[in-house]
């Protein structure tokens, strides 16, 4: 069955719909300021997924407490260049499809040039470039960085919203992996998902930046 967006509740931005980031710890956005039409796969592809994540966001709120001990945590199941990875919510305050990223000339190939974001002109970088792959400009998702600078990190695919009992992720003291952006990871049934660390991230565009 098909999912669509009411137009009667998603008539503006889905950041005035989706759960408030800062109440919950978790954004999901719309890059229009009006839904696109379902007209296409793509599209409907597009519309189901996020509606899949809302529903998923909700349902993790609105279950009784299984384990007032256990400590869940929130997570973004993602691809960049073919490899999977995991993004925590609480490091992201925005998730965006098809933003327009307007190029920038420039040295720097993890720049992919600037968007604009609740008024802000904000860089936005390939996270795959950052990681080691080749840019990639076309990729479809934009997840807005919390904390300053801002910054928006591009990638290929999103595959979903994990919540995972903190005794299911492998914690690790150090960052490892390219520029040491991989901090942790999280065992799931497809394989293992290194844990994209968003603040070393930042750190390592800034280093390419003043380089």
């Amino acid at each position: 069955m098909t999912w669509t967006p009411p137009a009667d509740t998603w008539g503006s931005t889905l950041a005035d719909e989706m759960i408030d980031l800062a109440d919950r710890n978790r954004a999901i956005e719309d890059a229009h300021d009006t839904p696109e039409p379902v007209g296409n796969t793509a599209q409907r592809e597009m519309w189901e997924r996020l509606g899949a994540l809302r529903a998923s966001f909700d349902r993790s709120f609105a279950d009784p407490p299984r384990d007032q001990v256990v400590q869940f945590h929130d997570l973004l199941a993602i691809a960049v260049a073919g490899r999977r990875y995991a993004l925590r919510l609480s490091q992201s305050a925005g998730l965006f499809p098809n933003r327009q990223v307007t190029p920038l000339p420039g040295p720097i190939s993890a720049l992919l040039g600037v968007a604009g974001f609740r008024g802000s002109i904000v860089p936005v970088y390939s996270l795959a470039a950052v990681l080691g792959q080749p840019p990639q400009p076309d990729s479809r998702w934009l997840v807005l960085a919390s904390g300053a600078p801002a910054i928006a990190l591009a990638f290929d695919e999103l595959d979903g919203h994990l919540r995972i009992p903190g005794d299911e992720i492998i914690e690790e003291p150090v960052g490892h992996g390219p520029r040491g952006c991989l901090r942790g990871i999280v065992q799931r049934p497809e394989g293992a998902r290194p844990i994209v660390d968003v603040a070393a991230v930042r750190a390592a565009v800034q280093a390419l930046t003043h380089s």
